[in-house]
């Protein structure tokens, strides 16, 4: 899983890996005793064993996600 986030800055008192377990932690599953009841790209987020993030300078803050399954 790569990370870009474009901004002009960081919020204040936030990091490139605030963000990244931000978004790791939408992407994995929510589930109840025996099913998986949201959508989801891997069951929990331990499940991603490589990835890059990087910081863009930018005027507009967006960001961008690459996922790549093995």
């Amino acid at each position: 899983m790569d990370f870009v986030m474009h901004a002009p800055q960081f919020e204040r008192k936030k990091t490139l890996t605030d963000y990244m377990d931000g978004i790791m932690d939408t992407l994995d599953g929510s589930h109840g005793v025996e099913f998986t009841y949201l959508p989801i790209v891997y069951e929990d987020d331990c499940q991603v064993c490589d990835g890059r993030s990087r910081f863009q300078l930018d005027s507009e803050i967006f960001y961008e996600v690459t996922i790549r399954f093995l």
